[in-house]
């Protein structure tokens, strides 16, 4: 039986918040210096166009902010990071500056991270304090102060799992402490939050309650909540059986995360989840597949008005963590490849971009918004993991065959109708699904050449865009559309006057 779904095309809609184009990031701040990192990030600003950018590593010794003379004063060096955000505010981006990670010449420890030796031990308080204040009032100095007051500060990041801060808990909230407070002691209106930690077994994200209470206590200012619910039941860099939440995983986080503000005097505080996907794991070969563009529409419209951004990690996979991947299709967290190939997650993310301000009505698997007089009807056909995949056994898949991972689910048809009657449209229609806009799908159909040369990167190129139709309709017509198993259709309808 068909679905039918009733456009009431006389409404106005009501306004909402757009949570999808608000704040999109990527692996580390040195990244940012690369010129292919740039191209790839001037396209994505292009074609879709966020608001902020958020990244880790500023203080990395990399980037060369932080160092100190033979008797130990501080010299402070700001022309990599100028070099950054001179970029980013040019191409329209905002950042959410996740402060971290420790400079060298202030370390209490040895630990480090990723090949790239981000230090995460407890830094210096007094050195600290001194370095976010001296780089806080750089920033205003170059940008000024009503453009600084528009950034986000975030201390740390995912302070809760060892691999991020070998402090404790009690450690992480006096450094929220001593930065909260010189970031404050600068301009009362600068805005800074936290905790910024990592998923959980459960719903709810850890240290929330914890780090809430904490401010409370000391009577801290929280501008806004961060954490990074991802939609898996382990977290990252456990030992155990990496395994998937059920597809209501995100919106459950989401629904526990409102809760728990909402009980505090904190309950005004932003929310932003400042990192997303599918999984924390760089080479998960599901976020190459076709699967990626449904489940960001599904969960991005399932979420509207539950947090201020969801931030998806990352939009490209110029990605050093685990040093950059091996094969064009590792697995990696971005919308675009290394070679600059859009993904399915950069549809997914395209498809939201094409809606309205206005929403009229969303379901299960559609939405409908309006833009001044033009209507967007967006519809997937979303198809989760199966229980073999989802509860940690990754060798029923291989990088040639990555089906194996989901659920069997029969294409859907559905028949969209209009209220009002005896009106001509014009109808755009945009598609994806694995023979239309997937260049996993399409590589593989070429003979998954490895690496692709220049001619089979053109190739997949020509291969990796959405299937577009024009055709004129009227409202008085049921306009019948074909989804198959992890599809995505946009319709835009303006009228013909």
């Amino acid at each position: 039986m068909k679905q039918i779904i009733s456009v009431c095309n006389e409404s106005e809609g009501t306004q909402y918040h757009a949570h999808w184009n608000w704040l999109i990031t990527a692996g580390r701040a040195h990244e940012g210096l690369y010129a292919p990192w740039r191209q790839q990030l001037r396209q994505v600003q292009r074609e879709m166009g966020f608001s902020y950018i958020r990244f880790h590593g500023i203080f990395n010794d990399e980037m060369m902010v932080y160092r100190e003379d033979e008797a130990g004063n501080p010299l402070y060096n700001w022309q990599y990071v100028d070099d950054l955000f001179d970029f980013l505010l040019e191409i329209g981006l905002r950042p959410i500056l996740e402060l971290g990670f420790t400079p060298s010449a202030m370390r209490t420890g040895e630990q480090t991270i990723f090949w790239w030796k981000g230090n995460v031990t407890p830094p210096d308080h007094s050195k600290w304090e001194a370095l976010v204040t001296a780089f806080i009032r750089h920033c205003i100095t170059r940008y000024g102060r009503s453009e600084v007051r528009k950034w986000y500060f975030e201390v740390w990041n995912e302070a809760n799992i060892t691999p991020f801060w070998s402090g404790t808990q009690e450690d992480y909230f006096a450094l929220y402490e001593v930065t909260a407070r010189a970031i404050k002691q600068i301009d009362s209106k600068l805005r800074v939050g936290g905790p910024a930690t990592s998923s959980s077994d459960t719903v709810e994200c850890p240290w929330i309650k914890e780090f809430l209470a904490f401010c409370t206590q000391k009577e801290l200012p929280v501008d806004f909540v961060s954490t990074h619910p991802y939609p898996n039941s382990y977290p990252l860099y456990s030992y155990g059986r990496p395994c998937y939440k059920d597809e209501n995983g995100t919106y459950d986080s989401f629904a526990w995360l409102n809760d728990a503000i909402r009980e505090t005097r904190y309950r005004d505080a932003e929310i932003h989840i400042t990192e997303w996907n599918s999984s924390p794991n760089c080479r998960d070969l599901v976020h190459d597949t076709a699967f990626m563009a449904p489940f960001i529409v599904q969960n991005f419209v399932k979420t509207i008005g539950m947090v201020d951004s969801l931030g998806f990690w990352t939009f490209t996979d110029i990605f050093e963590e685990e040093s950059l991947g091996q094969s064009v299709f590792h697995g990696g967290f971005g919308m675009l490849t290394v070679q600059g190939l859009k993904k399915p997650s950069y549809h997914g993310f395209w498809f939201l971009s094409r809606l309205g301000d206005r929403l009229i009505e969303r379901g299960e698997n559609y939405i409908v918004t309006r833009r001044d007089d033009r209507i967007q009807v967006l519809l997937w056909n979303y198809c989760h993991y199966n229980d073999i995949y989802a509860n940690g056994d990754p060798t029923c898949i291989t990088p040639l065959h990555r089906d194996a991972a989901f659920l069997e689910k029969d294409a859907i048809d559905l028949e969209i109708r209009f209220t009002k009657q005896a009106e001509s449209m014009r109808m755009i229609t945009y598609r994806f699904d694995k023979e239309h806009g997937s260049v996993y799908d399409s590589w593989l159909q070429n003979g998954a050449p490895e690496p692709p040369d220049r001619e089979e990167l053109s190739i997949l190129r020509s291969k990796m865009e959405l299937d577009a139709q024009i055709s004129f309709v009227s409202t008085s017509d049921s306009i019948p559309v074909h989804i198959e198993p992890h599809g995505v259709t946009l319709l835009e309808f303006t009228p013909v006057l």
